[in-house]
């Protein structure tokens, strides 16, 4: 085998990892896209690369959508609300990336699941003030990548 064999081989095996990784989540071409589109994630030889780089994509688009809302010119109370849950779920998914590094990976799963609350709460509750949601698209979006997370996070558990 020559160099370009082996390097093939070892591309093929990384993809193999985020294919792998992906395939027990419910929304599997979400999360090849995202982690085959992260330099980090592509050059991956554990799992545990893939389940924080899955963590930063979502904490990136909770900061995202906490832009959008602050940018509403509607300054009611279901956009206030709305604002602090992203908040809240920005800093559980901080708190995810320390549990990550420590390997404490029941804390990881508590806190993404305490974050899609938050992103469920905000969508609620516009929905009960008769708010029309401008996040909507995103909020469904960071809902299926924090599934995505917690279903790497098991896997990296053995569960």
């Amino acid at each position: 085998m020559d160099l370009t064999q082996c390097s093939n081989v070892a591309g093929a095996q990384k993809a193999d990892l985020i294919i792998s990784a992906c395939d027990r989540t419910l929304y599997k071409d979400l999360c090849t896209k995202t982690l085959q589109s992260d330099s980090e994630s592509r050059g991956a030889t554990d799992i545990g690369v893939l389940a924080k780089v899955a963590l930063q994509q979502t904490s990136s688009l909770a900061k995202q959508i906490q832009g959008q809302l602050s940018k509403q010119k509607d300054k009611s109370a279901a956009f206030k609300d709305c604002n602090e849950n992203y908040q809240d779920a920005s800093e559980r998914l901080q708190d995810s990336l320390t549990s990550l590094k420590s390997k404490k990976y029941s804390d990881v799963l508590t806190w993404v699941s305490a974050a899609m609350s938050d992103s469920d709460s905000c969508e609620n509750g516009l929905k009960e003030m008769g708010k029309a949601s401008p996040i909507l698209s995103l909020s469904a979006t960071f809902s299926q990548l924090c599934s995505i997370v917690l279903a790497i996070t098991n896997k990296l558990a053995g569960h």
